[in-house]
């Protein structure tokens, strides 16, 4: 029996109050209130531990990373993102040096690229990457996810040629004369390619799961959120993964899965449409994933009116018909619902699934609907949201790291200003989160309130995206607790510092809430604990 005091103790509760003290006792929180209060319920014989002036929050619990598929990517694969390289030179010329000190046939990967907001074209074609050796496969993934790069010794590995047939909802695209020109959209089109690499094959899962958990709580997360299950194993494969991963003791982190509507023929072998929220405490599959499109900063999110210069408007990954179909057939079966929308046509998409959904006798609130990114988000579909039920879940890096991209590049200033429109959805009574999207970005939470609170810019920081959608830092702090434990069912066990929940917090330098709003990000995470037990002590 533990009891903590002396610090600032922000419970996250419905009043957002705060606490004098409070006494764990083995993996879960035993009262919350007055010292007087706690040291009576805890008995004689209670530790006491002095917060010196630390503040104490729930753990961060992120809505939506990719913590398995990512681990694995981060463990093999290169990083060319934004961060070290400015220029699609620059990447190209790293790949050159590392393919040259690469023996012959083994494979270059490269992962974060972005021409979104890397000076140079706007895609990476076979001749570019043949560039970077003809003796090499080469693969390059996109920051997004959404998209893929090969040269052609990568394609041939592969076994893809000329008479390749793209997977529904993708596309291997082609240039003028009809020719591959190494560019894949969608997950399902450049897969086959990353996974003919040997070292993808051989990669171990299990540790590098471990090790990400271990890394992200060093910034304070003690629930992740994976949107893309079954994406290493092609379906179940992947629970044995996460067993492994628990079963070293190593684990850092608690983890809620959504199975991905890529393998239904895989969770379909083995029944688990029949076993909502299966698992446990540290580990359960609580929902179930739709794609309705794909990223708008790769040009593949769906759109009303075409991009900015251009008379694209994206691609569509599945039907407003084959959203319904599939998430009415789980939702029945009270799986949670996550559907992903960055276009505002796809959101348009998502939300009449959703109409059918509910028309076929789901109660999309109490499954938990959700609208992954929500990007570009419109008045009249904050209403529908409202009227459905349905929650939203901000990428806030979106604004962060490419508000100048989107309107510079991709949308233009007046439909920009409609991306990640946290405040209109509180004032709406929309419900929301922010994530990452780990890897598309990095899940420090300190960071994504801090851009959700100012909007300000990478690339221009005085420069505020749609300043009338800054939120206040305690709706900040809820968007990464309580209420995303809310969106995977899991308010009743974590989220929040209350009895009966489990022993999740960190304890930080300061208050986020007294800070100037620019430096929450630099707030020092002091401890991360898990169930009671310290997973991080700087």
């Amino acid at each position: 029996m533990t009891i903590f005091t002396g610090g600032t103790i922000l419970t996250v509760d419905a009043d957002f109050s705060e606490a004098e003290a409070i006494a764990i006792q083995g993996d879960k929180i035993l009262a919350v209130g007055s010292l007087a209060e706690v040291t009576k319920a805890a008995g004689s014989g209670a530790k006491t531990v002095d917060l010196q002036g630390k503040v104490m929050l729930p753990g961060f619990v992120e809505a939506h990373t990719h913590p398995i598929s990512g681990g694995l990517l981060a463990s093999f694969g290169e990083y060319v993102g934004v961060a070290s390289f400015g220029s699609t030179e620059e990447v190209i010329e790293h790949l050159r040096r590392l393919a040259a000190d690469t023996p012959k046939g083994d494979w270059i990967v490269g992962i974060n690229y972005d021409p979104s907001l890397q000076v140079g074209p706007e895609e990476l074609t076979l001749d570019d990457l043949d560039r970077v050796s003809t003796e090499h496969p080469v693969f390059v993934l996109n920051a997004s996810g959404h998209l893929g790069y090969a040269n052609r010794m990568a394609f041939a590995a592969a076994g893809i040629d000329e008479n390749v047939v793209a997977p529904p909802g993708a596309e291997y695209v082609r240039d003028a004369s009809g020719k591959l020109n190494g560019v894949m959209k969608n997950n399902t089109a450049w897969l086959p390619v990353l996974f003919a690499n040997p070292a993808a094959q051989a990669a171990k899962p299990s540790e590098a799961l471990v090790s990400l958990t271990q890394r992200f709580s060093r910034v304070g997360l003690t629930t992740l959120t994976d949107l893309s299950f079954g994406g290493v194993t092609s379906g179940p494969g992947d629970m044995e993964v996460v067993k492994a991963a628990y079963a070293t003791g190593k684990m850092a982190a608690r983890l809620r899965a959504y199975p991905l509507t890529n393998y239904d023929d895989a969770w379909d072998k083995v029944n688990l449409i029949d076993t909502p929220g299966m698992g446990d405490g540290l580990f359960r599959v609580c929902g179930y994933k739709l794609i309705a499109d794909g990223s708008n900063q790769g040009f593949t999110g769906l759109q009303r009116e075409p991009y900015l210069n251009s008379t694209d408007r994206g691609l569509s990954y599945m039907s407003v018909e084959e959203l319904a179909k599939r998430g009415t057939r789980w939702g029945q079966k009270g799986w949670l619902l996550s559907i992903h929308g960055n276009g505002d046509a796809g959101i348009d998409n998502v939300l009449d699934a959703c109409e059918k959904i509910r028309d076929a006798g789901v109660d999309l609130a109490k499954v938990r609907t959700r609208i992954e990114h929500c990007s570009i988000l419109h008045d009249d579909q904050i209403a529908r949201m409202k009227e459905l039920g349905v929650q939203a879940s901000f990428l806030i890096g979106h604004v962060h790291y490419w508000g100048v991209a989107m309107r510079d590049r991709v949308f233009g200033e007046e439909k920009a200003k409609l991306l990640d429109r946290a405040r209109s959805c509180e004032k709406a009574g929309v419900g929301f989160t922010l994530h990452s999207d780990y890897f598309v970005t990095e899940p420090n939470p300190l960071h994504m309130i801090e851009m959700a609170v100012t909007r300000k810019t990478w690339k221009e920081p005085d420069y505020v995206l749609a300043p009338d959608e800054r939120i206040s830092v305690e709706t900040a702090i809820r968007a990464m607790t309580i209420n995303a434990a809310w969106q995977m069912g899991s308010e009743h066990e974590i989220g929040s510092l209350e009895a009966g929940k489990f022993a999740d917090f960190v304890l930080l330098e300061k208050d986020p809430r007294k800070v100037d709003p620019d430096t929450i990000k630099e707030i020092a995470v002091l401890e991360t604990w898990l169930g009671g037990t310290p997973v991080h002590k700087a």
